[in-house]
């Protein structure tokens, strides 16, 4: 288990990534290198979406889902932080 994506997660093992970290650990790597900056919802959007003329094969459904579960994640988080900042 990476402690860096656990700890970005809250500690949330039951949201942890074991799908993506086994099936594809580069692109969890870029996802905790860009965790809270606004270059992650665009990279994982690029990952979601066919965007090359139907060659992508797509993901595995558990792979799918941890990426959709990150990306809830980031935003809850970002969101808050909005919110906390702004009083």
């Amino acid at each position: 288990m990476n402690k860096k994506i656990l700890k970005l997660i809250g500690g949330e093992e039951n949201h942890y990534p074991h799908a993506l970290e086994k099936q594809f650990p580069h692109m969890l790597n870029r996802i905790i290198e860009l965790w809270n900056s606004p270059e992650l919802d665009p990279y994982l959007e690029q990952l979601m979406l066919d965007t090359r003329d139907h060659q992508r094969q797509g993901f595995p459904p558990d792979v799918a889902t941890d990426i959709m579960r990150l990306s809830r994640i980031n935003t809850e988080q970002r969101d808050r932080a909005t919110a906390k900042s702004l009083g």
